[in-house]
This record gives structure tokens, C-alpha cells and sequence, in this order.
């Protein structure tokens, strides 16, 4: 007969520092720039995101599977400026790490157009948008959305602590 009896385990986690900043920032959108994205020209102007408006969601490769948030977005001369936040999850501490590697560099926004005209060339020129969600991605359907900043971080060593709890004697005797 085989019999199982339960022994139990006590797993301790280290406390890591929560109030380490996990952010990138970057270009999320080049104004006045014609990109191709989904088979449609589209081109933003300058102010047509509302900065105060929804935090989008941070995602990867558009995915639908929020990493984290973007936490500012900023009106700058040459685009949409922005700083996104990453959660404490795997997946987000996956592309943390792989952004660190330079295997993503390059952002992508998800936008819902609210007011839009079309040029004689077939380009969708948008003056207001609404921001969903950004993306890490590899290939960016524009070309300056990028990743500029990463402040992640970095694992602390793990250091033993002295115990100051009696040991027990295992000398024999």
C-alpha cells in the first residue's frame, strides 16, 4: 500500500521595492506623419488626442492583454509624448526585460478617430482621436513612435540575514 501524508511548507516571499518606478517613455504617435497602418494612410494632428482624458492600457503586440498603463501623455512639437507604467506580472517583467534587451523599441497606438477628413491621396487625416491603448511592438507603423526612456528596476541580490532566533545544538554529544 502506498500512503501520501501531507507535509507542510512555508514559502516566504522578499518584499521587493513596489515604489521602484517600471516606465518607458517615448514618441506614441509623429505628427503630420503618414503611416500605413492596417491597410489604411492615416496621419494625426498636432493636439488630437485629449491629454487629460481615459488612461489607455499598456499592451503588447496589441494583444488585448494589459501589461500596464500609460500615466502621461504630453503635446510635444514633434508628437504625442508619453510615460507608461508596467504592472508586477510575468508577462509585463517579459517585456520589460526585452525591452532592456532592445528587442522592442518601437511603440504603437490603438486610437479610435472621432473627427477625420480624407485628403485627394486617400490619407485619413485625423484631428481627434480617441487613445485606447499603446503597444510595444517590433515594428511600429510609424517610424519615430519610440521607445526613448526605459527607468526599470533592477532585481535586488539576495542578501542571507543573520537569524536571531537560538539555534538548536546538532553537535552530538
Amino acid at each position: 500500500m502506498i500512503k501520501f501524508t501531507a507535509v507542510p511548507i512555508t514559502l516566504d516571499a522578499a518584499a521587493g521595492d513596489a515604489e521602484s518606478p517600471r516606465t518607458i517613455t517615448g514618441i506614441a504617435v509623429p505628427w503630420d506623419t503618414v503611416a500605413n497602418a492596417s491597410g489604411t494612410k492615416v496621419m494625426f494632428k498636432r493636439g488630437a488626442f485629449d491629454l487629460n482624458g481615459k488612461p489607455a492600457r499598456l499592451l503588447e503586440n496589441h494583444d488585448g492583454r494589459p501589461i500596464g498603463i500609460v500615466s502621461e501623455l504630453v503635446d510635444l512639437d514633434n508628437g504625442l509624448g508619453f510615460s507608461a507604467s508596467f504592472a508586477r506580472s510575468k508577462q509585463a517583467d517579459d517585456v520589460v526585460e526585452l525591452i532592456q534587451m532592445s528587442a522592442y523599441d518601437s511603440v504603437s497606438v490603438g486610437a479610435v478617430p472621432k473627427k477625420f477628413k480624407y485628403d485627394k491621396d486617400g490619407v485619413m487625416i485625423v484631428s481627434s482621436a480617441d487613445l485606447i491603448e499603446l503597444s510595444v511592438v517590433t515594428t511600429p507603423a510609424f517610424s519615430d513612435a519610440k521607445i526613448e526612456k526605459i527607468a526599470a528596476s533592477e532585481d535586488d541580490p539576495e542578501v542571507e540575514e543573520e537569524s536571531t532566533e537560538p539555534q538548536p545544538d546538532t553537535s552530538l554529544q
